[in-house]
């Protein structure tokens, strides 16, 4: 059990009440982190300890409510872009120094205070301690570009070693994307198949219904390129695609996923699909913004130009205020060349639920035996509720248990994130070129 301080940059923010609390408590709950261990939320909001933990009650989930008050949980008011604004958190932290504890920052801030954020940290000596281990989480977007995130990285590295740093993408934490590991590489009946011989196409499907709501000012800089496409697809992506390592450590892992995100080429403009639901516009005006013509969805192919892969396409999907909440990989398979006169045969697929459900369901072709000469599509499935009933993982648990262990597999390394940002902005090169349509609300787009 892990005895740990964890200093929460935002402890006000939507993110910290409805993620990371309730992701302590599970962990407290679980035993993974000791009882005494510290909560310091940061916040420039007028609180105390008392306060803070009324204004957490106010926003966490019905089940985390009551345990909030057991907590040990701190306040400390600080205004992160001011000279002085962390001056007094050293003391607030003292007695790690005396007793001995390990230290978590967690930035869930804009990455524009990060570099503040650290310097402060160094400058107050807050940046190593005697006993114990310092780790520091950053939220994402890690940067707006290439840019702006190698000169992240510049500023992080000036302080914390790569071993302290966590670049959080909790998508890497969903059980679909932590199962890739297995499904292919502790079965060879699909790993050896997976391969440009056999596979057409793979697909990964995110939907979502909601509108972009509270988050607006931030989409209209990003869109779905760099809030989706430029970290959490590209990284289930390189999961899937990646070559079976030497050993399943995180060094291993980083490196093929390094490889495969090197020989990520984006096909002309003609093979992709930008749209925005019509009601962005009326949330624009809402907030006083302007039309910079966001994309809300985007329908993208790629290729993977090595020896395994290449040839295959690759179609990322994602958008908002779609029909459905909805996500699915999908391994599309080469239709058989062999017929041998039956008729009605299908390709095979491979199809993992990311949302609502976790199931993996292979479609293979079968003697229809109720028709002569003819062949009928069947699912094997595997249920993943049935098997291991209907509670799924708290991804930030997940992660910040990671984060306590020392364990990297499910971060993006700094290599990672800079191939990342290269495509993306291969693909930012190209938006005037693609087609652009706007959609009805909760529609699908491809029909306009």
């Amino acid at each position: 059990m892990i005895n740990a301080t964890i200093v929460l940059f935002g402890g006000t923010g939507d993110l910290a009440s409805r993620k990371l609390i309730p992701a302590f408590i599970d962990l407290i709950e679980k035993g993974k982190i000791a009882k005494k261990s510290l909560i310091i939320g940061i916040g420039r909001k007028n609180l105390d300890d008392e306060s803070y933990k009324k204004f957490l009650i106010s926003k966490v989930d019905e089940k985390s409510k009551d345990k909030i008050e057991e907590l040990n949980i701190k306040f400390f008011r600080g205004d992160v872009s001011s000279p002085d604004g962390l001056q007094g958190l050293g003391k607030l932290m003292s007695f790690c120094e005396i007793e001995g504890c390990n230290r978590v920052y967690y930035l869930a801030t804009s990455f524009k205070f990060f570099p503040g954020i650290i310097r402060k940290l160094k400058e107050l000596g807050l940046d190593k301690q005697k006993k114990g281990f310092t780790r520091i989480v950053f939220e994402k977007p890690f940067g707006e570009n290439l840019k702006s995130s190698e000169e992240l990285d510049n500023d992080i590295h000036r302080v914390f070693s790569e071993n302290e740093v966590y670049r959080i993408d909790h998508y890497l934490a969903k059980e679909t994307v932590q199962n890739l590991h297995v499904l292919s590489f502790m079965n060879p009946i699909l790993y050896s198949t997976l391969n440009n011989e056999f596979v057409d196409s793979i697909e990964i499907e995110v939907r979502e219904s909601l509108a972009v709501e509270d988050r607006i000012e931030y989409y209209n800089e990003a869109g779905a390129i760099k809030d989706m496409f430029q970290n959490h697809l590209l990284q289930i992506l390189s999961l899937i695609l990646l070559n079976r390592p030497k050993s399943l450590d995180s060094k291993s892992i980083h490196a093929e996923k390094l490889k495969v995100l090197k020989d990520i080429e984006i096909l002309g403009a003609e093979n992709h699909f930008f749209g925005q639901y019509k009601s962005y516009k009326e949330e624009l005006e809402n907030k006083d913004l302007n039309d910079k013509k966001t994309e809300t969805f985007l329908k993208v192919v790629l290729n993977c130009n090595n020896k395994r892969w290449n040839g295959v396409k690759l179609i990322l999907t994602t958008g908002k205020k779609l029909d459905k909440k909805f996500g699915e990989i999908k391994i599309n398979f080469k239709e058989s060349t062999i017929k041998h006169g039956y008729s009605g045969a299908k390709p095979n697929k491979i199809l993992i639920g990311i949302y609502p459900k976790q199931d993996v369901n292979i479609v293979m072709n079968t003697l229809d035996v109720n028709q002569d000469s003819r062949v009928k599509d069947v699912k094997f499935e595997f249920c993943h509720a049935c098997e291991f009933g209907p509670n799924t993982k708290s991804e930030y648990s997940v992660l910040l248990n990671e984060v306590l262990l020392g364990k990297k597999d499910l971060f993006a390394s700094d290599e990672e994130i800079k191939e990342c940002w290269k495509i993306t902005e291969k693909l930012e090169r190209m938006k005037e070129k693609i087609r652009f349509v706007y959609y009805e609300d909760g529609k699908n787009p491809e029909d306009f």
